[in-house]
């Protein structure tokens, strides 16, 4: 049974501590979105996002509504965009960037994440590319999120990497 107490408290944390869901994140696979044409890729990867977090938006605004604590971000997650755009140069990583950035823009998720390189065990010349590409990818876009995997427990620190 639900207490007085227990609802009190927390109407309390949600209005006098500020308390809120951070991020609700959606992952989405892009690894059937490979092409060798960069063009059909990022049209892919904007169709296949736009199409799998089309109701994201809605449900956390049904879930805020619902339980009366604020959603903060709202954010997905792709797969590692070293492997997906693996063989396209600089110009058709950054076209990647623009695709997802405007995906994220067109369903007003806050962030996109998965603009990735994943090196804590090698290197390959697809990483290397898309860490080289970071600068104008993350100053031409809005939304997009990135990182650079370069240790692990197991494998240590990849200094080549870093």
């Amino acid at each position: 049974m639900v207490r007085t107490e227990d609802i009190l408290a927390t109407i309390r944390m949600i209005h006098e501590e500020n308390f809120d869901v951070r991020t609700v994140t959606m992952g989405i696979s892009l690894l059937d979105c490979r092409s060798d044409n960069v063009d059909a890729l990022c049209q892919r990867i904007y169709e296949r996002i736009l199409s799998r977090a089309a109701r994201l938006r809605d449900a956390c605004e049904a879930l805020t509504a619902k339980y009366g604590v604020p959603i903060v971000n709202r954010r997905i997650a792709v797969t590692p965009i070293s492997i997906v755009a693996a063989g396209h140069t600089h110009d058709g990583f950054l076209q990647v960037a623009h695709a997802l950035d405007d995906a994220a823009r067109e369903l007003e998720i806050d962030l996109i994440g998965g603009y990735t390189a994943l090196v804590h065990k090698g290197m390959t010349p697809d990483d290397e590319t898309l860490i080289r590409s970071l600068p104008d990818a993350l100053s031409g876009t809005e939304r997009v999120c990135a990182s650079v995997n370069a240790a692990s427990t197991n494998a240590g620190i990849n200094m080549d990497a870093i």
